[in-house]
């Protein structure tokens, strides 16, 4: 029998294992795709790889941080600008999506940034965060986007500031039938995934997998199933971007 189980042992050790791989999400990507999205958009580009990703949610600082050190391997995916600190960190060449900023209110002549009254936020957004310290408008996070939006209702502000694609996916959970958006007139920013330096090797091959997904636009339908959530619930999103030349 011990011949057996020899061969047993050799068999089960040539087998290949899926690594152990844990990815941190920031909260605010959470809110604004559902954690049930994001895990199946990551665990799809993984697989070719026998990578079965773990996730993590923790707020974006200390998620950041930890990546950075080591103590996780990837970053699901940041704006390249606010990245700039965290130098063991690798960025995948080909961008998973680009976003812009825009102002979301509930009248159209509202839809315009001042420096008089307070604007609201998603607490956790580095993009809108680092917007508001060099525009130094007067900004006021809150916790998520279904908040953010029924701040708008309650009056608590006129104006929301966020990106243009994924703070949409919330909507249908806002109470709201319509709003108004005016995207900034500002270059789009590129949302990249981040790899710690240790898994340099893998660079190449996620950079193939996320390019070809691109090319076959699977991230792009996956945007406009986002943009189409709130008229699926009976919303309506009106665009003052090219109606409107309101300043900032």
């Amino acid at each position: 029998m011990k011949p057996f189980f020899a061969l047993m042992l050799l068999f089960l050790c040539s087998q290949p294992s899926a690594r152990e791989f844990n990815i941190n999400v920031s909260e605010g990507m959470s809110f604004h795709l559902g954690k049930a999205q994001i895990e199946k958009i990551f665990t799809e580009i993984y697989r070719p790889l026998n990578i079965t990703p773990t996730f993590h949610y923790l707020p974006t600082q200390r998620g950041l941080e930890w990546v950075n050190s080591g103590r996780f391997d990837a970053e699901a995916g940041r704006v390249e600008n606010a990245m700039t600190t965290f130098e063991q960190l690798l960025p995948i060449p080909t961008p998973l999506a680009t976003v812009r900023l825009a102002v979301f209110c509930l009248k159209p002549e509202l839809c315009h940034l001042n420096g008089e009254h307070g604007i609201i936020i998603i607490e956790g957004s580095l993009m809108t965060t680092q917007f508001c310290e060099r525009t130094q408008l007067d900004c006021h996070p809150v916790h998520n986007n279904v908040s953010a939006f029924q701040a708008l209702t309650r009056n608590h502000s006129d104006q929301l500031l966020a990106t243009d694609h994924f703070s949409m996916g919330s909507l249908c959970d806002s109470g709201l039938s319509k709003i108004y958006m005016r995207i900034l007139p500002f270059q789009g920013v590129l949302i990249r995934h981040y790899i710690h330096k240790k898994h340099q090797a893998l660079l190449p091959k996620l950079n193939d997998i996320i390019k070809d997904k691109v090319n076959r636009g699977e991230f792009t339908r996956f945007i406009n199933r986002l943009n189409s959530e709130f008229a699926n619930c009976d919303g309506e999103i009106i665009d003052l971007t090219a109606a409107t030349n309101i300043s900032l």
